[in-house]
């Protein structure tokens, strides 16, 4: 029997919108990491659409969001940026609209997250780690336009 591939770590984050626009963003609780969309870590056995909503369903409260393999955004393969870190891929998927009685739902997960906002795009891009706002371009609504890319960090290993 051959070993096991090596293969991909998997993420999973979601693009959530208001009414205007917004998007909605989290702040981890680790002191100084900068602001995240909704999401993280595929585990074993589990679809990225999966993963995505429990993370969210996990770390805001037991929100549940209707988002199925059609509302896929994009796709990217990361390379590691340092040694011992393995490249990864990530799926981001446009999320739903959420009202004012959505948000007021919310209940943070503080073990993850210690705060969320509605950051208008310019912002959110300011805020966002720079791998994540690099993938929010185009409209933040639009099935089925997924979006394909790849980081490439030359030298850095």
């Amino acid at each position: 029997m051959s070993p096991l591939a090596p293969g991909h770590p998997v993420t999973a984050s979601v693009l959530i919108t208001n009414p205007d626009d917004a998007l909605f963003i989290v702040r981890p609780a680790k002191v100084g990491a900068p602001w995240h969309l909704p999401g993280g870590i595929v585990e074993q056995g589990e679809s990225p659409v999966d993963a995505v909503r429990r993370e969210v369903r996990e770390e805001l409260g037991g929100l549940d969001l209707d988002v199925t393999e059609h509302d896929l955004f994009a796709v990217e393969w990361l390379q590691a940026t340092r040694a011992g870190r393995r490249d990864r891929l990530a799926f981001l998927f446009a999320g739903p609209v959420l009202t004012k009685a959505d948000t007021d739902r919310i209940t943070l997960q503080r073990a993850e997250l210690d705060a969320w906002r509605w950051a208008p795009r310019a912002e959110a891009q300011e805020l966002l780690h720079p791998a994540i706002a690099v993938r929010i371009v185009g409209p933040l609504q639009t099935p089925g336009s997924t979006v394909y890319r790849e980081t490439r960090h030359e030298g850095t290993l």
